[in-house]
C-alpha cells in the first residue's frame, strides 16, 4: 500500500493558503507581532504569531481553532478535488487548546461568583471534539471522526493513525491534521516554564532564549494511490512513514541523549524503506529553546551518521512560531511543498549556530534540483515525540497491508459514584509522583494495574480518553493570572494542564516507551481510546497499549460543561471513573489473552454490522437498558440479554472502561463467552465485540 497526499491546506500567521504560507516561508519573511487577543502588557513576553483576517460564522458556537481548521482542511479538500458526500472520508484533529480563548472569560467570572454555575451555550466549544463535530457538520459528513491530543506532537499523532486507517477497507480516504489557537492560558504558561523569547526566536542559534508562540492549522488529505489513480488524482508526494513513541523521562524537559527523537526518525524510515543516503532535508522541530536545539540535533547526527554534513536543515517556527497541536501537521504540509516545488525555506534569525547544534543549516532559501526525501520532526510535554518521512512518488518501499488480529489481556477499574477515595488503591511512590495531579494519578494507578511485569514496555503505548481535560485546575490557573497577574502564573501547575499530561505521566511512571496520546468525544471518550488503541496495534505501530478513560469530579464540569451534552441516556449524576483495559497483538501476547477484539465503529445513520451473537452471548453497556435496546435495534444482537454498570459507575466519560471491566470479568469467569461492549455519543456509536478464548 502506498499513501499518496492528493490536497494540503494552511492557516498561519504568513497566510490564510498553503501556498501564501510558504511563498512568504521562502523568502524569510517573519509572521511576528505583538499578541492582541487580550492585554499582553504584563507578559514577561507577548511576541508572537498570531493569526490575522479570520472570524467564527455568527450565530455558531466555534472557536478560533476550529475556524482555523476549518480554512485549512476546507482547503486541503478542495485541492483534492474530494467531497465527502460522494467518498468514504475520514477526519483526524489534533489539538490542545479548542475553545480555551474564548471560553477564559466565562470561566473567570463563574469562579469569581459574576456568572452562576449553569450550562453556557457559548461554552460549547470548549471540549476538543467541538472542532470535528463543527468541521463534520460544515464539511461532511465524514464515515468516522476522531480527536487525539500528544501536546506539540499532536499533528503527527494525526497523520500516524490517518496511515492506520487507510489499511481499513472501509475508508477511501482521511483528512488528517491539527490546530491551535494562542490564549491566555498558554502564554501565561509557556512565560511562567521562561521557554519564551521576548524577542523574535532563533533555533539553533548560540543566542537562544526560547521560543515564540503560534497559531493556526494545517491538514493533509491522505489517500490510497489505488483509490487516488481511480478517481484520477496525481500525488504531491507520498507519505511513506511515521512513527510515534514516548520518551518517559520527563513531563517538560527533552531527554538531553535524544535517544526517542532518534528512534522515531529511524522508525519512520525503515517503515517507508528510505535510506539517510535518499534523505535531502529534515524539516526539525526546532523551538528555540536551548534543551531541545541541542537534543534534536544530538538525535539528527545519530540518525544521519556521515550523511548529516549533507542533509539540509531548517525550522520553521522563527516565522509562523509554535504552533502547538498544529505545529507537526503544517510542517508535513511544508514538507510537501518543499518536495513539489524543490525549494527550502531558511531558520529564520539563525546568525551564529550553536557548536552543540552542529548541522548543515539553511540559513537562506536553498533551491534543490531535487527533494527525495524529507524527514518532519515533532516532540511534545510528556515526551510525546513523533516522526514522517514524506518522499516523492515511487521512492519509497511500497508498504505491505496486513492487519494485525487483536487481544485483551487484562482490565482494572476504579468506580464509585459518590467518588473514588483516596485509599490503598491510589497510592503511589511519592517521589515519583509529586507532581501528579488527581487525572495523572487514577491513570497510573489502572495503568500498573494491568501491566505484567515481563511486558515489553518498549514497544507498549497508552491511550486515555477525557472529554472536558482538567478544567477545574485550568479555571483556577487562569483565575489567578486575571487576579494577580501573569507573572505569578506557577510554573508547576501548567504542564498538567495539557489535554496528553495524564497520560505522559503514566507512561513516564510506567516506562511505557510505546505511543502515548489522548483522545476526546464525549460521553464515549473511552471508546475512542480504545479504538484508538486498537487500531494504532492492527497496524503494526505497537504491540500493546494501556487504553481506558478518565473522569474525574470537578464542580465546573459537573454543573456547567456536563449537562451542555447531557442526552438524557442515563439515569443518575456525574460521577468519577477510571479504568483500562491491557489490548494486545495477538502474535505478542504470550498466551496472557482472555478475549479477540473485534471493533465496529458507525454513525448512527447506519447499522452496526455487529458479527452474529453465539449462544448466551450478552451485552454490556454503561446507560439505561433503554437506551442501549435502542442502539441494537435492527441488529443481530437485538434481544440479547443487557448487562449495565450504570448503578456501579453513575453517568461520565469514562464509564465505557468499567463496561469493558465487567465484560472481560464475565468472560474470565464463564459466565459467557461472546460479549458486545456498545457504546454511543450524538452522531456515532462504538461497538467491541469480546470473544472468549477458552
Amino acid at each position: 500500500m502506498r499513501v499518496w497526499i492528493t490536497g494540503v491546506g494552511i492557516t498561519s500567521a504568513l497566510g490564510l493558503t498553503a501556498r501564501d504560507t510558504f511563498t512568504r516561508l521562502v523568502r524569510g519573511e517573519r509572521g511576528l507581532s505583538t499578541i492582541d487577543l487580550f492585554d499582553t502588557s504584563a507578559q514577561r513576553a507577548n511576541l508572537g504569531a498570531q493569526v490575522r483576517g479570520v472570524t467564527t460564522p455568527p450565530g455558531d458556537v466555534w472557536s478560533r481553532t476550529t475556524a482555523f481548521a476549518h480554512l485549512a482542511a476546507k482547503e486541503a479538500l478542495e485541492h483534492a478535488n474530494l467531497d465527502p458526500k460522494s467518498a468514504r472520508v475520514a477526519l483526524i484533529a489534533g489539538g490542545t487548546t479548542a475553545g480555551m480563548f474564548e471560553n477564559e472569560t466565562y470561566v473567570v467570572d463563574i469562579m469569581s461568583g459574576k456568572l452562576p454555575r449553569a450550562p453556557i451555550a457559548a461554552l460549547r466549544s470548549h471540549p476538543l471534539s467541538s472542532t470535528t463535530d463543527a468541521l463534520d457538520a460544515t464539511l461532511g459528513p465524514f464515515v468516522r471522526a476522531r480527536n487525539v491530543a500528544s501536546a506539540c506532537s499532536s499533528g503527527v499523532t494525526a497523520l500516524s493513525l490517518a496511515m492506520a486507517w487507510l489499511l481499513d477497507d472501509e475508508i477511501d480516504a482521511v483528512v488528517a491534521g491539527g490546530t491551535d489557537g494562542i490564549c491566555r492560558l498558554t502564554l501565561s504558561g509557556f512565560n511562567a516554564l521562561s521557554a519564551t523569547d521576548p524577542e523574535p526566536c532563533r533555533p539553533f542559534d548560540i543566542r537562544r532564549r526560547g521560543l515564540n508562540l503560534g497559531e493556526g492549522a494545517g491538514f493533509l488529505v491522505l489517500e490510497r494511490a489505488t483509490d487516488a489513480k481511480r478517481r484520477g488524482r496525481s500525488p504531491l508526494a507520498e507519505l511513506a512513514g511515521a512513527s510515534l513513541a514516548a520518551e518517559a523521562h520527563h513531563i517538560t524537559n527533552p531527554d538531553s541523549e535524544g535517544r526517542t527523537a532518534a528512534r522515531v526518525m529511524r522508525e519512520a524510515l525503515a517503515r517507508a524503506g528510505v535510506a539517510p543516503s535518499e534523505v535531502d532535508y529534515i524539516n526539525a522541530h526546532g523551538t528555540g529553546t536551548p534543551l531541545n536545539d541541542a537534543m534534536e540535533s544530538k538525535a539528527i547526527r545519530s540518525v544521519l551518521g556521515e550523511e548529516a554534513a549533507r542533509v539540509w536543515v531548517s525550522s520553521s517556527k522563527a516565522q509562523i512560531g509554535h504552533t502547538l497541536a498544529a505545529s507537526g501537521a503544517i510542517e508535513a504540509v511544508i514538507a510537501t511543498m518543499c518536495i513539489t516545488d524543490g525549494v527550502l525555506p531558511p531558520t529564520a534569525g539563525l546568525a551564529e549556530p550553536d557548536p552543540a547544534c552542529a548541522l548543515r543549516h539553511v540559513t537562506t532559501s536553498q533551491r534543490m534540483e531535487r527533494v527525495r526525501a524529507v524527514v518532519s520532526n515533532s516532540f511534545g510535554f510528556g515526551g510525546m515525540d513523533g516522526a514522517v518521512v514524506i518522499t516523492e512518488p515511487e521512492l519509497a518501499r511500497e508498504r505491505t497491508v496486513s492487519k494485525r488480529r487483536v487481544v485483551v489481556s487484562a482490565s482494572a477499574v476504579l468506580e464509585q459514584p459518590s467518588g473514588i477515595t483516596p485509599d490503598a488503591k491510589l497510592v503511589l511512590d511519592p517521589a515519583r509522583a509529586r507532581r501528579f495531579d488527581r487525572s495523572a494519578r487514577l491513570c497510573a494507578v489502572v495503568a500498573h494495574a494491568v501491566l505484567p511485569q515481563e511486558i515489553n514496555r518498549e514497544r507498549c503505548g497508552v491511550v486515555f480518553g477525557s472529554a472536558f481535560s482538567s478544567v477545574d485546575e485550568a479555571a483556577a490557573f487562569v483565575l489567578r493570572i486575571h487576579e494577580k497577574g501573569p507573572r505569578l502564573a506557577s510554573p508547576a501547575e501548567f504542564p498538567n494542564l495539557v489535554p496528553s499530561s495524564p497520560i505522559g505521566h503514566a507512561s513516564i511512571y510506567e516506562s511505557l516507551r510505546g505511543p502515548a496520546l489522548a483522545t476526546a468525544d464525549l460521553r464515549a471518550s473511552a471508546e475512542s481510546a480504545v479504538l484508538t488503541a486498537f487500531e494504532l496495534i492492527a497496524a503494526g505501530d505497537a504491540d500493546a497499549f494501556v487504553a481506558g478513560g478518565v473522569a474525574v469530579r470537578s464542580q465546573l464540569i459537573d454543573d456547567v460543561f456536563f449537562p451542555l451534552f447531557d442526552d438524557g441516556a442515563t439515569h443518575t449524576a456525574r460521577s468519577e471513573c477510571c479504568g483500562a483495559i491491557l489490548v494486545e497483538a495477538e502474535a505478542t501476547s504470550a498466551n496472557r489473552a482472555v478475549a479477540n477484539l473485534e471493533a465496529i465503529v458507525h454513525r448512527d445513520d447506519a447499522p452496526l454490522a455487529l458479527p452474529a451473537p453465539r449462544e448466551g452471548a450478552r451485552i454490556f453497556g454503561y446507560v439505561a437498558v433503554e437506551a442501549i435496546t435502542h442502539w441494537v435495534a435492527g441488529t443481530s444482537w437485538s434481544g440479547v440479554a443487557i448487562e449495565t454498570v450504570e448503578r456501579a459507575v453513575g453517568s461520565n466519560e469514562a464509564a465505557g472502561a468499567a463496561a469493558f471491566d465487567a465484560a472481560l470479568r464475565a468472560i474470565a469467569k464463564g459466565e459467557t463467552s461472546h460479549a458486545l461492549v456498545i457504546g454511543a455519543r450524538a452522531g456515532v456509536r462504538y461497538g467491541f465485540v469480546l470473544s472468549g478464548r477458552g
